[in-house]
């Protein structure tokens, strides 16, 4: 499962693998091909701005690849 969500603190949309197991090479590559830059210090990809757009897009793309995405 994958949070996807807007955060006006970081000012980025937000990515983040429920487990380090949903991260697969294939999922990986979908989410850094979106422009999405991965953050360990917070172990979720971020991507600069607030565009619900941007978040709506990554998790349909999650959710083709079979993944559950709680969108807020």
């Amino acid at each position: 499962m994958f949070l996807v969500t807007t955060d006006t603190k970081l000012g980025a949309v937000v990515v983040a693998p429920e487990y380090a197991d949903d991260l697969d090479d294939k999922t990986r590559a979908v989410i850094e091909a979106a422009a999405f830059t991965w953050r360990s210090d917070i172990e979720a990809f971020t991507q600069p701005g607030k565009s619900r757009q941007a978040a709506s897009r990554i998790a349909l793309r999650l959710v083709h690849l079979g993944h559950d995405v709680l969108a807020v």
